[in-house]
Order: C-alpha cells, then sequence, then structure tokens
C-alpha cells in the first residue's frame, strides 16, 4: 500500500491547525461578528423636554448703548384745583391820581348833547386829553341852540373841536368831518402868521380862529 495517501491526508489535517496559530491579534480584532459590523440605522424621535430648572439670580444690568428718548406722550386729564397762594404782600401807596372831572362845574344838555366846562384854561392838545379821559370829545356845534349852550356852559373863550392842521382853510371836526353850521366872526378864519390852526368860541357866540398852543376854557361834549 502506496505511503502518499496517508501521508496526504495528515499533511492535510496540519495545515488548518497551523494557520489558524499563525494569526495576529491585529487579524483578530478585524473579524466581527455578521450583525456587529452592519451599517447604522436611522436616528430616532427626540425625546420629551425635560421639568424646567430652578430659577436663576438676576443678572447685573446690561452696558449696552442708551436707546433715543420716544416722543412725547399724550397729554393727561387736568388734575384737581390747586390750594390757593398765600396772599401777596401790600405794594406801595402810588401817587394820587388827577380827576379832571373835579375842576368841571357848568353844565348844559342841548338833544342828545351835554356840555360841561372846565373854566381852568389849558393848550388845545391838553383840552382833547382832558375830554378823552371822560370819555368824551372838545365841544363842536352842529346847530346854533348847541352854539348858544357851548357858548353859555364856557362863560368865556373856549376851544372848539375844528382843526385844520391837516389841510390849510380846512377846518374839521375829530372824525374828519366838515361842519355843517358856522359862526366864524367878520373876516375869520385869516390864519394870521400862518399857525392859526385851532378854533375858539367868543364870549359873544361867534368863531375865530387861533394857535393851538394858547390857553383857553375846555368845554367837553358828551352823547346822551
Amino acid at each position: 500500500m502506496p505511503l502518499f495517501p496517508p501521508l496526504l491526508i495528515l499533511l492535510l489535517s496540519v495545515l488548518p491547525t497551523t494557520y489558524s496559530e499563525t494569526l495576529t491579534h491585529e487579524d483578530i480584532q478585524k473579524t466581527c461578528p455578521a450583525m456587529a459590523c452592519g451599517c447604522p440605522g436611522a436616528n430616532g424621535f427626540p425625546g420629551k423636554d425635560g421639568h424646567d430648572g430652578a430659577k436663576g439670580e438676576k443678572g447685573e444690568p446690561g452696558q449696552g448703548v442708551r436707546g433715543l428718548q420716544g416722543p412725547p406722550g399724550k397729554m393727561g386729564p387736568p388734575g384737581p384745583p390747586g390750594s390757593p397762594g398765600k396772599k401777596g404782600e401790600v405794594g406801595q401807596k402810588g401817587d394820587q391820581g388827577k380827576n379832571p372831572g373835579l375842576f368841571f362845574s357848568l353844565g348844559k344838555k342841548v338833544g342828545k348833547k351835554f356840555f360841561l366846562s372846565s373854566h381852568q384854561p389849558m393848550s388845545f392838545d391838553r383840552a382833547k386829553a382832558v375830554c378823552a379821559q371822560l370819555q368824551a370829545s372838545v365841544a363842536t356845534p352842529t346847530n346854533a341852540k348847541e352854539n348858544a349852550a357851548i357858548r353859555y356852559t364856557a362863560g368865556g373863550d373856549a376851544f372848539l373841536g375844528f382843526t385844520d392842521e391837516e389841510q390849510e382853510g380846512l377846518f374839521v371836526d375829530r372824525a374828519g368831518n366838515q361842519p355843517t353850521y358856522s359862526n366864524w366872526n367878520q373876516g375869520e378864519p385869516n390864519n394870521v402868521g400862518s399857525g392859526e390852526n385851532c378854533v375858539i368860541i367868543l364870549s359873544d357866540g361867534k368863531w375865530n380862529d387861533i394857535p393851538c398852543s394858547q390857553s383857553f376854557v375846555t368845554v367837553c361834549e358828551f352823547s346822551v
């Protein structure tokens, strides 16, 4: 019986053992079960949120840039009235005023006009100011009855409320109206010396033009 077959069988039985003994530790690590070396699966759904933690301490204020001031808000409702303030100190005594009515004594009424006279002579500008303080005007007769009442009230030469200061020779009243009645003395008005811009009533009731700077009695005219 030849020796080759038994020898061949012996060699085949020895080879697996020898091969397994020659495997290194690195080779062993590279080997793994089929289940462990498969592809990773898909991610699962996220879990539920956990319970809120304890409230932390208040942090320090930030140091950011301060924003711009916003627009003013709407005006609120008015508040209740405040308490009255303390009474102020008494002021100094003023100068004694001048009452032009104190020296007016004689008066006369004609129609819807009342004429009141002062026997204190004064310039025409002063006469206008005195009458204005009494809410009146310098007397301006519009007919013979008013002219007679002014002559009676004046008791002497007195200013009338006509001037030609705006236009020489054109006498008008304070409203700029020309008189509808006149009683000029003979030869008047004559503007002697080129400065007679005012009018006076004489003791006989006649009119004469004179300088406004001269002083005569004042007769004020009131509407009633």
